[in-house]
């Protein structure tokens, strides 16, 4: 399937999660689609979704552990956010909606670039809130986040 996926990774337990994702999901302009309650579209037509589920799901483990010592606490529930189709602007909606997820759930934003970030890009972010690097990755806290939206170079893939 193509499309886009950002996961927020939060020490609430997925039923306290799930109310304020779908808070954050109408505040971005989304609408639910009845049917299938994690299935919501745009005004513009795009398809955008969610589950919940383990931080171990599809975390590595090791990673798991650098975010739970970093923040102090155990991470409960994975938020993976999906727009369904490859669409560059229907991007920067997923980001806001992880970045305010990730505010209002103590969360931490797993964001890949396309090259590994410079260290210039990482010293702002960790300015600007926590980061954590991983590899070609980094988590960010919600401050964070906000800072990588409002960068010039602001991307997400996957």
């Amino acid at each position: 399937m193509g499309g886009t996926a950002l996961s927020v990774l939060t020490p609430y337990p997925a039923e306290r999660v799930e109310p304020i994702l779908m808070d954050e999901m109408t505040a971005e302009g989304l609408i639910r689609y009845e049917p299938d309650p994690s299935d919501w579209h745009s005004t513009d037509g795009l398809p955008y979704g969610y589950h919940l589920q383990s931080p171990d799901a599809e975390t590595d483990p090791e990673e798991l552990r650098v975010v739970e010592r970093a923040s102090g606490v155990t991470m409960r529930c994975d938020v993976g956010l999906h727009i369904f189709v490859s669409n560059v602007g229907g991007r920067p909606a997923l980001a806001r909606m992880a970045q305010r997820v990730a505010r209002r759930t103590d969360g931490w934003v797993f964001v890949e670039f396309h090259d590994p970030p410079a260290a210039e890009l990482l010293h702002r972010l960790a300015d600007a809130g926590r980061c954590i690097p991983v590899g070609d990755a980094v988590y960010l806290d919600a401050a964070a986040m906000a800072a990588w939206i409002a960068h010039p170079d602001f991307h997400v893939i996957k």
